[in-house]
C-alpha cells in the first residue's frame, strides 16, 4: 500500500497449522504425532524522504513446513526489500531439516545515490529460529530384568544470526565501474536436550558461535555493443568458538573473471567465466549462512533469456 509518494507500507498475516510424525528420523521410530500452529504477522516499510534516499525496514514471522512443503511458497519472498522466504534458517548441515520451525526476521537498511555516480547500500538483518526436534531413545528405568522401552527425548534448538552488509559502487565513466562489498555475520547456536541434565549431556549439547567476514572487490566494463566483462576478488575469514575439539578458522582469497555478450535488445545474455582462478580450496563452518564458493578452478558457462 502506497500512502503517498514517499512512503510505501507492506502488511500481512498468515496462519499455519501442522500435524506431523513426532520422530521418523532416528531409531527407534515413533508412531506418535505432534502438531504446531502459529499466527505470523508481517510488516514492511520503504520511506523515501529524498529522491535519492530510501530507508527500508521489515519484520516477519513464519512457520517452517514438514518436508517437501518447506520449499513451496504461496506468499511474497521479500518484505521491505528483505528476504523472508526460508526453507530453514538453522543450517541443515548443522541440525537437519526440523519440522515446524519458527522463524523471526528483522531488517533495516538505507540506499543512497549521489549525482557523482556513487551508490551506497547499508543493510542490517537479524534472523532467529526456534525449533524442537525429537530423538529416538531407549530407556530401562525399571531395572535390568525389564526389556528396554522405546522412547524419545526432545532437543531444543535456538539459533540467531546477526548480519551487517555495506556496499559501495562508483561509476567511473559510461563504460567502467568499480565497487566494494563487506559482509559481517555472527551466528550462535544453543542446542540442548531438555530431559537430560546439562551436566550429564555436556558432550551432546551445543553452545557454539562463528563469525564470518567477506570482502568483495570488483571492476566492471560494459560496451554499448553489448560486450561486458567483470573481474572480482573475494576475501573470506572465519573464527569459531565453543567446539570440542576446537574447530579451526579460515582466511583465504578467491579471484574470478567473466566475459559476456548481450544481444537482441538484451533479451539474450551469454557469459563465460573462470572461477577460483588460483585454485584455492577452503573449509568453512556451515553455522554461518553463505553462498557456496567453488572449491577448485572452475569453467562456468551461462545463458539467460529475458521475456
Amino acid at each position: 500500500m502506497k500512502l503517498w509518494d514517499q512512503v510505501e507500507l507492506t502488511g500481512g498475516v498468515s496462519y499455519d497449522y501442522l500435524q506431523y510424525p513426532k520422530n521418523i528420523d532416528t531409531s527407534p521410530i515413533s508412531h506418535r504425532e505432534t502438531d504446531v500452529e502459529q499466527v505470523s504477522p508481517k510488516a514492511g516499510l520503504i520511506w523515501s524522504p529524498l529522491p535519492n534516499t530510501h530507508l527500508r525496514g521489515a519484520y516477519t514471522r513464519s512457520l517452517g513446513g514438514v518436508f517437501y512443503d518447506s520449499s513451496v511458497r504461496l506468499e511474497p519472498t521479500q518484505v521491505g526489500g528483505f528476504n523472508q522466504a526460508f526453507r530453514s534458517i538453522i543450517p541443515e548441515s548443522v541440525a537437519g531439516l526440523v519440522p515446524g520451525t519458527r522463524f523471526t526476521t528483522y531488517g533495516a537498511g538505507i540506499d543512497q545515490s549521489f549525482k557523482t555516480g556513487t551508490y551506497i547500500t547499508i543493510d542490517g538483518q537479524i534472523l532467529e529460529s526456534e525449533a524442537t526436534k525429537s530423538w529416538g531413545a531407549v530407556t530401562n528405568a525399571a531395572g535390568l530384568l525389564t526389556p528396554d522401552t522405546p522412547t524419545h527425548t526432545p532437543q531444543k534448538l535456538d539459533y540467531t544470526e546477526d548480519t551487517l552488509t555495506v556496499s559501495l559502487s562508483q561509476l567511473l565513466s559510461d563504460q567502467w565501474s568499480v565497487g566494494v562489498r563487506y559482509r559481517l555475520s555472527y551466528a550462535e547456536l544453543d542446542a540442548h536436550f531438555e530431559n537430560i541434565p546439562r551436566a550429564g549431556a555436556s558432550n551432546f549439547n551445543q553452545d557454539q558461535d562463528a563469525t564470518l567476514q567477506q570482502l568483495t572487490l570488483w571492476v566492471n566494463y560494459y560496451h554499448p555493443c553489448g560486450f561486458f566483462s567483470q573481474v572480482n576478488g573475494v576475501w573470506t575469514a572465519q573464527e569459531n568458538n565453543g567446539y570440542s575439539p576446537s574447530l579451526s578458522g579460515a582466511d583465504f582469497w578467491q579471484f574470478n573473471a567473466w566475459v559476456g555478450y548481450r544481444f537482441l535488445r538484451r533479451a539474450i545474455e551469454v557469459k563465460l567465466g573462470l572461477l577460483n582462478i588460483t585454485d584455492q580450496d577452503y573449509s568453512l563452518n556451515p553455522l554461518n549462512l553463505y553462498y557456496d564458493l567453488p572449491r577448485e578452478r572452475t569453467l562456468a558457462v551461462s545463458a539467460k533469456f529475458y521475456f
